[in-house]
């Protein structure tokens, strides 16, 4: 029963139900080369809907064999290698748009096209996820693989795709000279122009420093724990658009259990203190780190999806030995270490 779901005291304090104004201000503009905006027109493919739930889901696949899913939230994001175009198909049938998952600054060793990369290519492995190292997005060949990705995605019928770990800038990678956040907007610039032609729209998870100049190359932002650090209101940039001329553009932001929420549950699994996750203007969700198939919103209930696993659906595992499909921020997972270490997941 979720009531007697164990849930630790959040390190960072009492989250307040309100967006602080002092955070993180929007990004200045970075000089970079990128496709023109003005080249641009209505999108003729699928965004999403400023106000809507979401459910990730990155650990297993939703299973739909008996032509069923739930929440009926309208959008999952999934992962767009292990999950089958046959699932994707069955999702839209029920309703349900895809955002498929892949990582687009990292080479995974169990991926199906690791070897595509070159060596010169690779960066450092990421601290305490063995198998997973860096990539030089300045790279041609890295936008070639990554371009195959995103063919593959359209392949399989996904609605959008999230290109994630572009904030290789931030991290210690190992490259020389240094990767740039003018790199990401160039090299995200390129992902977007190839997967908006192949009928997808984009996202951009967190690399809150290069929101504002990205703004026309994605149609859509994830945030991780912005309500546990604080800095929300970054993301004002795109639910209510940095220009007169511009669309406002929605912002799906996920919590972590034990990070953000600390409250009661009662004996149907429902939060007792759901103001503490409520936002403005942004989608939230709380999951677990394992980002399987449960799932909570502001209203405080709880859903859990079903799933099942996937053969040969592995990853990097983390210090605590849990399979890597979470892929939060390393400056946050050091800010962690510095801080004595993490909250344990339920």
């Amino acid at each position: 029963m979720l009531a007697h779901i164990g849930l630790t005291a959040a390190l960072l304090g009492t989250v307040v139900n309100s967006l602080p104004t002092n955070d993180l201000p929007l990004s200045s503009s970075i000089a970079t080369s990128r496709i023109s905006p003005s080249a641009r027109q209505a999108p003729k493919y699928w965004t999403p809907p400023m106000k809507s739930n979401i459910q990730f889901i990155l650990t297993g696949i939703p299973d739909v064999d008996d032509n069923y899913i739930r929440p009926n939230t309208g959008i999952y994001e999934i992962d767009m290698f292990w999950t089958p175009a046959e699932t994707i198909s069955k999702m839209k049938e029920l309703g349900q748009r895809t955002i498929c998952y892949f990582s687009a600054a990292t080479a995974e060793t169990w991926r199906s096209d690791y070897k595509d990369f070159d060596n010169k290519d690779l960066g450092l492995e990421l601290p305490d996820w063995p198998g997973e190292r860096y990539l030089d997005i300045r790279r041609a060949n890295v936008l070639k693989v990554i371009k195959k990705r995103i063919d593959l995605a359209a392949s399989k019928g996904c609605d959008a795709i999230e290109p994630d770990n572009v904030d290789v800038y931030s991290n210690d990678n190992g490259f020389t000279p240094a990767i740039l956040p003018s790199d990401t907007i160039t090299y995200l610039s390129q992902i977007s122009a190839h997967a908006r032609s192949k009928g997808m729209s984009v996202g951009i998870k967190n690399c809150i420093e290069i929101l504002g100049d990205i703004f026309d190359d994605v149609d859509f932002a994830i945030s991780e724990e912005c309500v546990q650090y604080r800095n929300c209101t970054v993301y004002a940039n795109f639910t209510t658009a940095p220009r007169p001329s511009a669309i406002a553009k929605p912002v799906f932001e996920v919590e972590y259990v034990n990070y953000t929420y600390s409250g009661g549950w009662s004996e149907d699994g429902v939060a007792l203190q759901p103001a503490a996750i409520r936002t403005s203007n942004i989608n939230t969700v709380i999951k677990t780190l394992a980002l399987d198939g449960f799932a909570m919103y502001c209203d405080g209930s709880v859903e859990r999806t079903a799933t099942k696993d996937v053969e040969g659906q592995t990853g990097p595992r983390g210090e605590d030995g849990r399979v890597g499909k979470s892929r939060r921020s390393w400056a946050r997972e050091s800010m962690w270490r510095k801080m004595g270490g993490r909250p344990v997941d339920p």
